[in-house]
This record gives structure tokens, C-alpha cells and sequence, in this order.
């Protein structure tokens, strides 16, 4: 995860000017975030584990979609295609926010570990939701929406720092 997140990377054209395309590059990830440390959780909290493991295709395939769409942006400078795409986004992450609320952890670290994830989870949302305000705003106003590029940015790495955190607690 490190090199695709990594500031020393070789940076897309759209990433030159708002940082988004690294915002893109670092949601792809979350799928491996999600699944990949989780896989060894408790039974005890084998239904919160069920529930991420389950969301596990569906963020791949909506996450691939968002990146191909910033690409597209990027080509096009039409932000609609990317705009659909990150809402697709939000509505999978939201989902799966809401599914695991409804999953109950028997032991502390468990539900700490499920606040962590939906806390995690809620900061990707709102950063898709930044990201999406920037698209909109590039031609309007390019400073702002250069803003809202790196406010989305820092909240991507907040998000996956408590994902991360998160998974770390239900093994």
C-alpha cells in the first residue's frame, strides 16, 4: 500500500493538479485494507468479519470503476463519469458502514475494532464526497477545488489509518 499511496510516486496529470488521482489510487486499496488483515478475526466477532469479507468484490469492482473514471476525467475533463463513479463508492462503503453497525462484537477489543472500522469507513465517505466537490469545481475555481482535493487526501489517510487500526483489533 505504501508505494501506491507513496507522495514520491510518479503522480498522474490529474494528481499534478489536485492531488485526486493519488486520493483514487489509495481507495483502490482499501479493498486489500478491508479484507486481507480481518481474514484471521475471532469467532467471536466471525459476523463483523462475514460482513467485510462479503463487500470484499463489491469495493474491488467499485473502487477499479472510480479510478477508470478519473482516468477518463483526466483525458476528457468531464467530470460526470467520475462524479457516478465515486457515488457508487460512497453507496458501497456506506453499506457496508451500516452492516456492520448492525453486527454486535462480544468481546472489548472487538468492539473496538468495529467502531474503528466504521469511523475509518465514515472518513473515506466524506472524503469521496470532498473528492467529488473538487471535480466540480475545477473549472469554476480551480483553488478551491485544489482544496478540496487535498482535504480529501488527508481524510483517505485518516480513514485508512483507523481501517488499518480497526482490523489490527479484530484478530
Amino acid at each position: 500500500m505504501a508505494l501506491i499511496c507513496d507522495t514520491e510516486a510518479k503522480p498522474m496529470r490529474l494528481s499534478r493538479k489536485l492531488g485526486t488521482g493519488r486520493v483514487a489510487l489509495c481507495a483502490v486499496v482499501l479493498g486489500g485494507v478491508l479484507v486481507g488483515p480481518v481474514s484471521g478475526a475471532a469467532a467471536s466477532n466471525a459476523s463483523i468479519k462475514a460482513v467485510i469479507k462479503s463487500y470484499d468484490s463489491k469495493i474491488l469492482v467499485a473502487e477499479g470503476h472510480a479510478v477508470a473514471a478519473i482516468g477518463e476525467f483526466d483525458k476528457s475533463g468531464n467530470p460526470s463519469g467520475a462524479d457516478a463513479a465515486l457515488r457508487k463508492s460512497i453507496a458501497v462503503l456506506s453499506s457496508l458502514k451500516s452492516k456492520i453497525a448492525k453486527q454486535s462484537a462480544s468481546s472489548s477489543r472487538g468492539r473496538a475494532g468495529k467502531t474503528k472500522f466504521e469511523r475509518g469507513l465514515q472518513l473515506i465517505v466524506v472524503a469521496y464526497r470532498h473528492l467529488e466537490t473538487a471535480f466540480g469545481e475545477r473549472k469554476a475555481d480551480p483553488q478551491a477545488a485544489k482544496a478540496e482535493a487535498k482535504q480529501a487526501l488527508l481524510e483517505v489517510k485518516a480513514g485508512s489509518k483507523e481501517l488499518g487500526e480497526g482490523a489490527k483489533l479484530l484478530n
